[in-house]
């Protein structure tokens, strides 16, 4: 022990074990906490998103802070308690002296606000006192303009806000994991086709080489066959490293860490889905876009602004009331306190003889709110040319699948015929080979336009604002 204590480098080995446990219990740890089950879903992948993704996690926070926000508005009294001690010395004198106070204060949505401020002890030079002040306004900043409604509204405004944001948010997120799901499958279909189309060359290279054994074949038939395979091959290759990356990307978009290889349950999803007229489609975006909300929240917003600016230009008027008293004897309060007290109540008036300032920030207002008015109609717009975009997208890729099908059962015509002439020895294996391709080419061609006709239909409900969550999870 006692080399261990005077050696740095025993000391450093023997807390080496101990770090590397630790670090390593922390990482065993996250990985368990992040860990993706084996075989997922796609239902399972968005799940596991809403609840681990970082970027929504954020968007989560912001909501919790708007939901705070509004609690503190609600606060209609705020109160504190304190202490102070000094010590004052004079010629031929010292003394300390202390004392206890607190407050309270009081605002309402009708305008009234109130104050109390208590001494209820004191020692030495400090005294007992009790100061109450009240308010209410009469013309200027009442009701629904006052300062405590006008809090409150900006609270539940900006949580209506947070509330729209999230949700956009959430079907963001939604949508790029179902792309990633997708786009990952498409790239493990495309390893499945690619592996069908070597196994057919290797195939055709078997049937050259045996030919040229036989002495009934060519050896550039040969030789154009294995240079077919370990094309095929290198393409191969090629789609498994990209199906790897397209694992990873969904990774991301799930927002757990690269590395992990789950099974993808879900295959080339049905593409049998019926789509709404584009008039229909538009429509039903307007109804349900979270920007459109958001940006007639901040409409509201601004016509109360405007509204509180004018409001400031007028004559205040409010009713007043008073009451302070001080006990002149040192130690608790006493019910002498309120005997020797003044209360004083009247009206008092507030006229703003400089008026530049108000009418430059109602001007302010008056000009934002315009601006916010013609954004929102160019809103529409945009919303209206994304669901427009969205609807020629899927329009395209439905007439793309349906070009593929038909192309498929000629492209399997075309390799019956070349191998079926090949045999009868009427060509060489150059048809079969290209045949072989062309319907590698087409295979591939349907799988990437069938899943991307999934996304285009998803892609169109997004754009519509439709909630994605309920659709992926069926």
């Amino acid at each position: 022990m006692n080399l261990v204590k005077g050696n740095p480098m025993r000391r450093l080995k023997f807390m080496a074990p101990v770090l590397i446990l630790l670090l390593g219990g922390s990482q065993t740890n996250w990985a368990e906490d992040t860990a993706v089950p084996p075989k997922l879903s796609l239902a399972d992948a968005v799940v596991l998103a809403l609840d681990v993704n970082v970027g929504l996690k954020g968007a989560r926070e912001a909501h919790q802070t708007a939901q705070s926000q509004l609690r503190i508005a609600g606060f209609k009294t705020s109160y504190d308690i304190g202490a102070d001690m000094s010590l004052e010395r004079t010629p031929g004198e010292s003394r300390l002296s202390n004392r206890i106070f607190s407050s309270l204060s009081y605002r309402n949505l009708a305008g009234t606000r109130g104050t109390l401020s208590l001494a209820p002890f004191a020692q030495g030079s400090r005294r007992n006192s009790l100061q109450l002040s009240l308010s209410h306004p009469l013309v200027r900043r009442k009701g629904p303009l006052s300062e405590k409604a006008e809090q409150v509204r900006r609270a539940r405004s900006g949580l209506s806000i947070q509330s729209r944001e999230l949700y956009r948010s959430q079907q963001s997120m939604v949508f790029s994991v179902v792309r990633a799901y997708y786009d990952a499958v498409k790239a493990q279909e495309e390893v499945k086709i690619q592996e069908r189309a070597l196994a057919l060359v290797e195939d055709t290279a078997k049937r050259a080489r045996r030919l040229e054994e036989e002495r009934l074949g060519r050896g550039i038939d040969v030789y154009r066959a294995e240079v077919q395979v370990a094309q095929t091959k290198d393409r191969l290759n090629l789609q498994r490293e990209s199906a790897r990356a397209a694992v990873d990307e969904l990774m991301l978009a799930i927002g757990v860490g690269v590395g992990q290889t789950p099974e993808l349950t879900d295959t080339v999803p049905d593409t049998d889905v019926a789509a709404p007229s584009l008039e229909e489609a538009i429509k039903k975006a307007l109804a349900n876009r979270p920007e459109l909300f958001t940006y007639d929240e901040r409409l509201t917003d601004r016509e109360r602004d405007l509204a509180i600016a004018r409001d400031e230009l007028r004559t205040g008027l409010d009713l007043v009331a008073s009451f302070s008293s001080f006990d002149w004897e040192s130690g608790s309060i006493s019910s002498s306190l309120f005997d020797q007290g003044s209360f004083t109540t009247g009206l008092q008036f507030r006229f703003p003889l400089d008026r530049r300032i108000l009418r430059e920030e109602r001007d302010t207002v008056e000009r934002q709110l315009g601006i916010l008015r013609e954004e929102r109609s160019f809103q529409v717009e945009e919303i209206a040319d994304d669901v427009r975009s969205a609807f020629r997208a899927l329009e395209a890729t439905s007439t793309s699948l349906d070009i593929f099908s038909q192309n498929l059962e000629v492209a399997k015509q075309n390799l019956h015929m070349a191998e079926r002439m090949l045999e009868e020895g009427e060509a060489d294996n150059r048809d079969v080979l290209e045949a072989q391709e062309d319907l590698a080419n087409v295979e591939s061609n349907i799988t990437s336009a069938t899943i991307d006709l999934f996304l285009a239909t998803m892609a169109l409900k997004h754009a519509t604002g439709e909630d994605l969550t309920t659709m992926v999870s069926k």
